[in-house]
Formats: structure tokens, sequence, C-alpha cells
């Protein structure tokens, strides 16, 4: 199994912020069918880790496919 650290997945998502990153993965959120996975271990700082299959299936299904982005551009 392999992780992506915060770092890593806030530049995959276009350099986005700390707080854009949490927002994305509450269960409130509007902008996506589905909230981006919890990480598997949360730690301070940029050294949170998540499940990298996991995230990128949520990257594709959802972020990618996400008509509320290209409406934005």
């Amino acid at each position: 199994m392999s992780y992506l650290t915060s770092k890593e997945i806030r530049h995959i998502l276009k350099d986005c912020s700390a707080s854009t990153l949490w927002r994305y993965q509450q269960p409130n959120q509007k902008m996506f069918e589905q909230p981006m996975p919890q990480p598997i271990k949360k730690c301070a700082g940029s050294s949170s880790l998540w499940d990298e299959e996991m995230f990128n299936e949520w990257l594709l299904k959802y972020f990618n496919n996400n008509k509320m982005s290209n409406l934005s551009s």
C-alpha cells in the first residue's frame, strides 16, 4: 500500500490551501458528489497520510468529473 502526504495531495489538486483540502473532506460539502476521503493517519502540518489508491479513485470519479469546477473556469 502506498501513501500520499498532505503536501503531495495539495500539489496534485493545483496547490490548493490546507483549508480547501479540509473543506473537500467535509460530509456537507457541495462541490463534489462524494467528499474527499479522510487521511489514514492524521498528523500536524503536511505529514498526514492518505491511501494513494483511494485518493486516486476519488480524484478520477469526482474531482476530475466535477461539472461545478468547469463553471468557475
